[in-house]
């Protein structure tokens, strides 16, 4: 076999070897990196809110009046405001206050009616991303209207609630609340003689802003 023979035999062969030990080399090609993935934001409640509440109440006078004016019944709407700060641990501290015209009224021998409704309450919560379950309690106060035996006359009463709800985050800055509060207004004197408190329950619901 010639010497012209032999090297057209040997090159392709040595160029077969090199490609398959070329193959078994690592790539030096740099590796594709993932993308991070997006974590959701955990929602916030901290800060100022204010907005609208409205809702049912009624219940009992109590004293002369469960007497006199009987069981009480109604419709209120009005304004709210309030402050959340939020822990580490995810429980929400807050205080809220709120004003509401009110016309929770009964009538029997003479008619008394719940014209206007305040309460200064503080909220415990429990935040689970954007729902927060809460208890409430604190001040509450009402002005009563009175008619008996001719004469009319309007009386504030002072007095405690306690209550529980839950308020979720529609959006970043908007949120809706249901809630149920026990209101006691203490007892005062009406017109010609004897006293009349209030026990009432109240479903609400609200709608925040956050400022």
């Amino acid at each position: 076999m010639s010497v012209m023979t032999r090297m057209g035999l040997t090159v392709p062969a040595l160029l077969l070897a090199t490609s398959a030990f070329a193959a078994d080399l690592p790539s030096k090609k740099t590796p594709t990196t993932m993308a991070p993935i997006a974590m959701a934001r955990a929602y916030s409640w901290n800060g100022v809110y204010g907005g609208f509440s409205g809702g049912f109440g009624g219940g009992n006078f109590t004293q002369d009046g469960k007497d006199t004016f009987g069981n009480s019944s109604g419709g209120l709407l009005g304004l709210t405001g309030g402050y959340n700060y939020q822990l580490p641990s995810n429980y929400v501290l807050g205080v809220e206050g709120d004003f509401s015209i009110a016309n929770i009224k009964a009538s029997n021998l003479g008619s008394s009616e719940v014209r206007y409704l305040n309460t200064v309450r503080g909220r415990l919560g429990y935040a689970m991303d954007r729902t927060l379950p809460y208890i409430t309690a604190g001040y509450a106060g009402g002005t009563t209207h009175d008619d008996y035996l001719g004469s009319t006359s309007d009386t504030y009463h002072n007095g405690w609630t306690v209550g529980a709800g839950v308020e979720m985050a529609l959006t970043d800055t908007w949120t809706a609340k249901i809630e149920g509060l026990y209101v006691r207004l203490d007892s005062q004197g009406y017109p010609n003689g004897g006293s009349s408190g209030a026990d009432l329950g109240l479903a609400r619901i609200g709608l925040n802003y956050r400022f």
